[in-house]
């Protein structure tokens, strides 16, 4: 039988100290399919490049793609607008800092082939305090989280085909992917969840994190303060999406900030109440940052 061809991007952000050891992950799968490893080298400031560009990969084809502009959600656009060969029968997404287990790559598509509706699959976590109440959301929900998830084939030419992107700058591509998914890129339609599986073969690693390193504690707080500015940007940007379809898709976070910023919400949230205080605030200064540079613009354009 032919060996399937998946596609995977890695989504590196200076991730010098991790992205060998991801890379490593997917060398320890190269039986599972003809592996072709994109890394997308996204506004890196570190080494990444350098040591992508070193790598010399074990059982799979390597391309790094270096993107000047360090955003997620359009290194997610790159590799599916113009990177990922639309002949692989799956595509799998991860994070450089990820390691993902053997047998991540056959069990995406194990559930493929049994299950012909779906078109995304999550892949779980196999550490991490919270991987039992995290594995259980993924799976009775039917989501994918950005560490580890795979989509058809078709799909990721669906979203070429429709010229599909994800707004510069949104925070959550995963769940953002997960929902177009569910409603077969058309959010006017008929939401299918299981459209979205997941597989309980392989799984993800997170990088442990240390409360007695500062570097840590700063990670922490970054990825809370992102959490935070996510909720905003989904309280905006779904119901957008389910009143006017794709097609309303912002290009950039703001112009969605501009459109719906009476649907921020600032309420008791436990201990998130500070965050979600501080991510109203950075949105706001996020509009008057860009009316700054289109008065600039045009104070350019007439003088």
């Amino acid at each position: 039988m032919p060996v399937p061809s998946v596609s995977v991007a890695v989504f590196a952000y200076n991730e010098e100290a991790s992205i060998a050891s991801a890379l490593d992950a997917f060398g320890a799968m190269a039986g599972e399919a003809a592996l072709t490893v994109h890394v997308l080298i996204n506004g890196c400031t570190d080494r990444t490049a350098e040591v992508v560009r070193a790598y010399r990969p074990q059982g799979f084809t390597l391309h790094p793609v270096e993107i000047r502009r360090g955003d997620k959600a359009n290194a997610w656009n790159t590799y599916v607008q113009e990177v990922a060969p639309l002949a692989a029968e799956a595509h799998v997404f991860t994070d450089g800092d990820m390691l993902a287990a053997p047998g991540s790559v056959a069990g995406f598509l194990e559930r493929f082939a049994a299950e012909p509706e779906a078109n995304g699959c999550a892949a779980l976590p196999v550490s991490g305090r919270s991987r039992d109440a995290f594995r259980e959301k993924l799976v009775a929900r039917r989501e994918m989280a950005g560490n580890l998830y795979a989509l058809r084939g078709r799909t990721v030419e669906a979203f070429r085909r429709k010229g599909l992107r994800l707004p510069f700058g949104m925070f959550g591509e995963d769940g953002l992917v997960t929902t177009l998914v569910k409603y077969d890129l058309d959010t006017r339609g008929t939401r299918r969840d299981e459209r979205v599986t997941a597989t309980e073969k392989g799984g993800f690693a997170y990088p442990p994190l240390s409360p007695f390193s500062p570097r840590d504690w700063r990670i922490y707080r970054n990825r809370r303060m992102r959490y935070a500015v996510r909720r905003q940007q989904a309280n905006m940007l779904y119901p957008l999406l389910f009143e006017q379809g794709v097609e309303a898709m912002p290009a950039h976070v703001v112009d969605l900030y501009r459109a719906r910023h009476a649907s921020m919400e600032l309420r008791w949230n436990g201990l998130d109440t500070w965050f979600d205080r501080i991510a109203c605030q950075r949105i706001r200064r996020d509009i008057d940052a860009d009316d700054a540079v289109k008065r600039e613009e045009r104070a350019h354009l007439y003088s």
